[in-house]
């Protein structure tokens, strides 16, 4: 069962300055998932930053983990919005609607 019409949803306020601080961080947090009228926490981030992040959190205790994320080879508004509704087309967060 593939669910097309998945959609990114940005958080609240998020405009051309914060899409812009998100391709120079490589992380976008607080952002959704939409299907509907529902909706689902993820995080998306470019593997450079994704990799930062993963070798901070294995200093210390030796593990990472973060739910629901996507890595996109370029994180922009536009590669975002193409990775989940790729992802969504595919099947990918089908069990998401359970």
């Amino acid at each position: 069962m593939t669910q097309a019409g998945w959609r990114l949803v940005a958080p609240d306020g998020f405009g051309d300055y914060d899409w812009f601080e998100v391709e120079n961080r490589g992380l976008l947090m607080g952002g959704h998932l939409a299907y509907g009228d529902r909706t689902f926490p993820v995080i998306v981030y470019d593997p450079v930053r994704l990799a930062q992040d993963a070798a901070g959190e294995t200093e210390n205790d030796g593990l990472f983990y973060e739910p629901n994320v996507i890595v996109v080879a370029d994180l922009n508004r536009t590669t975002a919005e193409v990775a989940v509704s790729r992802l969504g087309g595919a099947g990918v967060f089908d069990w998401l609607l359970g």
